[in-house]
């Protein structure tokens, strides 16, 4: 009420003052609110990575060919329009997942290898592998601690899994998860080799952009 009063006086005074003060209020607080904008802004995107491994009788996959590896098929910014854009490798790196949607599980990533995987079976390049068949069955280690299935579970940042096919005692089962490289969160840190969808930061001017709200698809 009072800064009102003093308003009214100065405006009865000195319009011309008046008006500038309010312009100059009003371009404060339209600059702080820009600032907060620019500063606490996150990208509706999803980018993180995890590690794996895949074990069956004794054999780890390598994964080896072009086919598993999304350089063969370009990222798109639009979830929807490409299942392996979503969820897949890079440049040959068989230990590491980029995941670039909310939600996806290891189920489908190993859906984009074009392998099948459940709770007791998985399938491959190399064939149909079921548990109980000769003693063998198939096995999952996640983050160190087995668990019944990994199919249906969000693949989580830095997660680290082992799949295990055949018929092998717990300390080999436990070498083999040992040996993953868990260095998802270097991955994390840098950018990927693809334009993915959140695979490249936002720049200065960008940013500034969405703050002044001028990109709402960012």
């Amino acid at each position: 009420m009072f800064a009102r009063l003093i308003s009214m006086e100065i405006l009865k005074k000195n319009p011309v003052t008046a008006i500038v003060i309010v312009l100059a209020s009003v371009l404060v607080g339209a600059t702080i609110m820009v600032g907060v904008r620019f500063i606490t802004y996150k990208p509706n995107t999803v980018h993180y990575h995890a590690n794996f491994a895949l074990y069956v009788n004794g054999v780890r996959d390598g994964f080896k060919g072009p086919g598993f590896y999304e350089e063969v098929q370009a990222c798109t910014s639009n979830e929807s329009d490409n299942p392996r854009s979503r969820v897949h490798m890079h440049n040959n790196v068989n230990n590491v997942v980029h995941v670039h949607a909310r939600g996806v599980t290891w189920g489908q990533f190993f859906e984009n290898l074009s392998y099948t995987l459940g709770d007791n079976t998985i399938e491959t390049s190399d064939g149909v592998f079921v548990s109980a068949q000769d003693g063998s069955e198939l096995q999952f280690v996640l983050n160190g601690e087995p668990v019944d299935t990994a199919a249906n579970r969000p693949i989580k940042s830095e997660d680290v899994l082992l799949v295990n096919y055949g018929n092998d005692d717990t300390s080999t089962i436990k070498s083999r998860y040992d040996v993953i490289p868990p260095d998802a969160h270097k991955y994390n840190e840098r950018h990927d080799p693809a334009s993915c969808a959140g695979s490249k930061p936002l720049t200065f001017l960008e940013r500034l952009k969405v703050a002044l709200g001028f990109n709402s698809n960012s």
